[in-house]
């Protein structure tokens, strides 16, 4: 787990030449890895990334309408934002931008996320849906993986920080009318 002590004192500004990419699995703790990741806070002996990968889609609930003559209606608060076991802050001047189209069975979503300094707080927010009499439906919402890697610049070594792993959860969600299984895949936006 990071602390606010051990994290290095200040945060970078964003270069607008960097690209951060959304890798298909966890990669290896390369500098490649920590090039293509989202900076968020820099020392003269540390710098740390997030680390983005695998995204996927969860079921955040359901309704089986199918013996019902009326429409049935859901509501679920959603919570968007960063769930680790991690401080994870960014400046209020940090703004990176990552777009990605996440595959699942037959569904294609696109995805773009601001990561700013609103996601130094997780927000919820409520999300509703209906399903007509007769039918089913399941409603899901987007997350990435997250791991924080740390580059030890005196020594020149990449590591992902011990207790780090977590889940950055999207505010997209989406319906679908049976279960959405299978291996997920990235496209790159």
């Amino acid at each position: 787990m990071v602390n606010d002590s051990t994290a290095p004192a200040t945060t970078p500004e964003p270069n607008d030449d960097d690209e951060v990419t959304i890798f298909q699995e966890r990669p290896n703790a390369t500098k490649d890895t920590f090039d293509q990741s989202v900076i968020y806070a820099s020392g003269s002996d540390e710098r740390l990334t997030v680390v983005l990968y695998a995204p996927d889609l969860q079921n955040i609930g359901s309704i089986d309408n199918t013996k019902s003559a009326a429409s049935a209606t859901y509501l679920r608060s959603v919570t968007e934002g960063f769930s680790v076991g991690s401080t994870i802050t960014f400046s209020s001047t940090f703004s990176v931008e990552v777009s990605a189209e996440v595959v699942k069975a037959s569904m294609q979503l696109g995805m773009s996320i601001s990561f700013t300094a609103q996601y130094n707080k997780s927000t919820t927010e409520s999300v509703s849906f209906t399903v007509p009499a007769g039918k089913k439906a399941f409603l899901y919402q987007g997350y990435l993986r997250t791991v924080i890697l740390k580059h030890d610049v005196g020594r020149g070594t990449y590591a992902y920080v011990p207790n780090s792993d977590g889940r950055f959860l999207s505010n997209l969600t989406v319906t679908a009318d049976k279960p959405v299984v299978g291996a997920t895949t990235v496209r790159q936006g």
